[in-house]
């Protein structure tokens, strides 16, 4: 199991995030190209993670307008090693060269109950978990949807927010969640005991949070997920 910080793109701090990596002399970062990770954004990130020495991306977070070449790119140059996309009905990636090529690299990821209609064309599940305990605290029927894929589909990845205590309400879809990429406390990842038996190779922060935040969470889940 390796647990890794990450730069996600739903905030626009990562180049500060990349000096922060080198600051604490990490060497190897997920990468979650989401929201304002445009094609000339990605450019430079990558850019400053080579000139900072940072060569080794095992997991990227994919985003609807990547080619082909892209992915070449980050596999040679970075080393990565595993992807996640979203369903089609949620943003995934239109590129069909890169299914032919790496479908045995690129894991779908449980944003809604479509998944089951698209599972089989993919690696397997890459389980947010905290989109799972969400939808099993909102009682939605995602949960039953995704438990059940996990009985029969490799899990090859995880993607690892915080669950608050109290729901709260959502500034952008407006609803009641208790899911968040921002945490505030490390008990906020206590939730992940529940979901033990799913655990895969890699496992990846999606939070906002610093570089140097999310190594101290790494560590309280290194021992939250190996005691027994």
């Amino acid at each position: 199991m390796k647990i890794l910080v990450s730069i996600v793109t739903t905030n626009k701090n990562y180049f500060k995030k990349i000096q922060e990596l080198k600051k604490l002399k990490v060497k190897e970062v997920a990468l979650f190209l989401t929201l304002y990770a445009t094609k000339s954004v990605r450019e430079k990130i990558y850019k400053e993670l080579y000139k900072n020495n940072i060569k080794n991306v095992p997991f990227v977070h994919l985003r609807d307008d990547m080619k082909l070449e892209e992915i070449d790119y980050l596999i040679k140059k970075f080393n990565t090693k595993l992807f996640n996309t979203h369903t089609k009905q949620d943003h995934g990636i239109k590129d069909k060269r890169i299914f032919k090529k790496y479908k045995n690299l690129i894991y779908l990821e449980n944003t809604n109950q479509y998944i089951k209609n698209e599972i089989n064309n993919y690696a397997g599940i890459c389980l947010d978990v905290s989109h799972l305990e969400n939808a099993r605290r909102c009682k939605k029927k995602s949960y039953k949807i995704v438990s059940e894929i996990l009985k029969n589909y490799k899990c090859g990845v995880w993607h690892v927010s915080a669950i608050r205590r109290k729901a709260y309400k959502c500034s952008h879809s407006k609803v009641l969640r208790y899911d968040d990429h921002t945490f505030h406390s490390l008990t906020e990842f206590d939730y992940l005991k529940k979901y033990k038996k799913y655990l895969p190779k890699y496992i990846a922060f999606e939070v906002e949070n610093s570089i140097e935040e999310q190594l101290k969470a790494k560590k309280y889940i290194s021992k939250l997920l190996i005691k027994k």
